[in-house]
């Protein structure tokens, strides 16, 4: 029988392809072992890195609550201050409204007789007006009011500041205020000037308000018209000699009557407003074509 012999390269050869695999598998597993390694660590820093962002994260959400809180606080600063604000500016509403009653109370009350509204037109002056130039502008006065020219006849304007008058209208009221003498009448203020008196602006410690005549009505109609024949004729507000003058009236001008009562005439004024006057002091105007 055919007897195998092993020869010595046979030998080296066996001895060599061991070691190459002894080899071989030691360096396998080493690279094995070192990718492992180095795969726990890259997972350990991914790790390590998730922690940080939720730490960070943490952090920002801690951020954002204390900013949530402080603007919390900030908006609660802003509410009390806006409340504080209107707090104040209701008290000082309250002090504005009790220094105005104080003011008010503070200040002298006048009352003025109603004169003829500002704005009314009559066709012709009455009788005894006087001429008032102010700034080379003519005015015409009659008993406390005063005329301007217009295109339809004559408008009664408020008195002009710093226009000087010969005499004041009867019913006029003598007042003392910051010590000087003041004249008021139909809501007019003069002072005493070298040539007569000097419309001037009303006192600021004074509060005018106007006092309207109560003219009595009459019981019994009448029609026509009359001619003052007296110099001067008083207008009450009722057909008595104890009801107040409320107008006066010049010789010439021409009354329509409204109303009688015994010996006195319900009458349309010149500056059309109504009184009473006594008939003795007019005459009677016949009307064209009557008997």
């Amino acid at each position: 029988m055919y007897r195998q012999v092993i020869k010595p390269y046979h030998l080296i050869t066996i001895v060599f392809l061991c070691v190459f695999a002894v080899t071989f598998i030691l360096v396998a597993d080493y690279s094995f072992a070192q990718r492992e390694r180095r795969g726990d660590d890259s997972s350990r820093a991914r790790r390590q890195q998730d922690r940080n962002s939720d730490d960070s994260s943490r952090v920002s959400r801690r951020q954002g609550r204390r900013d949530d809180d402080s603007s919390r606080v900030r908006r609660q600063q802003d509410r009390r201050g806006d409340d504080s604000s209107r707090v104040s500016r209701r008290q000082g509403r309250r002090d504005d409204d009790s220094s105005r009653v104080t003011r008010h109370r503070s200040k002298r009350r006048v009352i003025s007789p109603r004169v003829t509204r500002h704005g009314h037109v009559v066709r012709k002056l009455p009788r005894g007006y006087r001429r008032v130039w102010h700034k080379s502008k003519p005015y015409f006065y009659y008993s406390g009011v005063f005329y301007s020219p217009g295109p339809s006849g004559f408008v009664v304007v408020r008195a002009p500041i710093g226009s000087v008058v010969v005499s004041l209208p009867v019913g006029f009221r003598r007042i003392w205020v910051s010590g000087a003498f003041y004249y008021t009448y139909g809501g007019t203020f003069y002072r005493r000037a070298p040539s007569g008196f000097v419309v001037v602006s009303a006192p600021a410690e004074v509060v005018l308000e106007e006092e309207a005549p109560v003219i009595v009505q009459p019981s019994v109609a009448a029609e026509g018209q009359v001619s003052v024949v007296a110099s001067i004729l008083n207008v009450r507000s009722g057909p008595d000699l104890s009801y107040p003058l409320v107008y006066q009236v010049h010789r010439g001008y021409i009354l329509e009557i409204h109303g009688q009562s015994r010996e006195w005439l319900y009458v349309e004024l010149p500056n059309g407003e109504f009184g009473w006057v006594m008939s003795e002091f007019t005459y009677r105007i016949q009307a064209p074509g009557s008997g």
